[in-house]
């Protein structure tokens, strides 16, 4: 749960990285005006539950910069989200939408009134997870796949695909289509996401030191790489990304 007064500068950039998790949003105190994925943008109205897909590119927040807002931000962990999203994963992949067209809209009539119901945030956060646990328990686990995905988190994305294919006993083809069905993502895009946040939570906690110092390195073949990689997620070169404020976006991570 994250609140503002308002207030936010016009500097303010609102980018939030992807990270390999779907993720439940309610606003409960003012409105998104508008959050853009790619090249699409999606409009959010207050009290109403949306689902946002796994993304492979950064997601740009609109809130309203001069009035207060309040959100709920519940995320799935990309190993057993499948399980509580009867979807194919893939068809949710940088998009977001009403859960009404995941569970019918009369079942989300009733969860979203109950949530607007409840007197505070947190207990409207209470009642998504109370939601969420129920599924859990209605539903069988994909383990060959939990583990792909384990093992890439484990190894903060450095594993090959041709060392998590020896993993599981399973081809580089099979691998990419349970990813796509179960998480959204290919195994090697997923693995890239978490290489990435690996990194980029290491340097929100000193962004100049970060790069000055290489700490990169260890997880990128050179530094061409590493900028690569953290202009497709965040949209920016690091250097640039240390000169501007991203309060919103980075407060996810701290």
């Amino acid at each position: 749960m994250f609140e503002s007064e308002g207030g936010l500068t016009e500097d303010e950039m609102q980018i939030v990285a992807p990270n390999g998790s779907v993720k439940l949003l309610l606003y409960y105190k003012g409105q998104l005006a508008t959050a853009r994925i790619g090249e699409h943008a999606f409009w959010m109205p207050k009290h109403r539950l949306f689902v946002e897909g796994v993304s492979d590119c950064p997601m740009i927040a609109g809130f309203d910069r001069d009035k207060p807002f309040g959100c709920i931000s519940i995320e799935l962990h990309p190993a057993a989200a499948y399980r509580l999203l009867s979807v194919p994963q893939h068809e949710l992949r940088n998009a977001i939408v009403p859960i009404g067209e995941l569970i019918g809209a009369p079942a989300a009539r009733i969860l979203e009134e109950r949530i607007y119901l409840a007197s505070n945030p947190a207990q409207k956060a209470a009642l998504i997870q109370e939601y969420l646990t129920g599924l859990l328990a209605r539903t069988e686990r994909d383990a060959t796949f939990e583990h792909g995905a384990t093992t890439i988190m484990n190894s903060r994305g450095l594993v090959s695909m041709a060392a998590l294919s020896r993993e599981t006993g399973l081809s580089e083809r099979w691998l990419r289509a349970k990813f796509a069905e179960r998480l959204g993502i290919s195994p090697k895009t997923f693995a890239s996401i978490v290489r990435f946040q690996s990194c980029y939570q290491a340097m929100l906690r000193d962004k100049r030191g970060y790069l000055q110092e290489g700490h990169f390195n260890d997880r990128y073949y050179d530094q061409a790489h590493f900028i690569k990689e953290f202009k497709r997620f965040m949209g920016h070169s690091p250097a640039r990304y240390t000169a501007l404020q991203n309060e919103v976006g980075e407060i996810i991570y701290k």
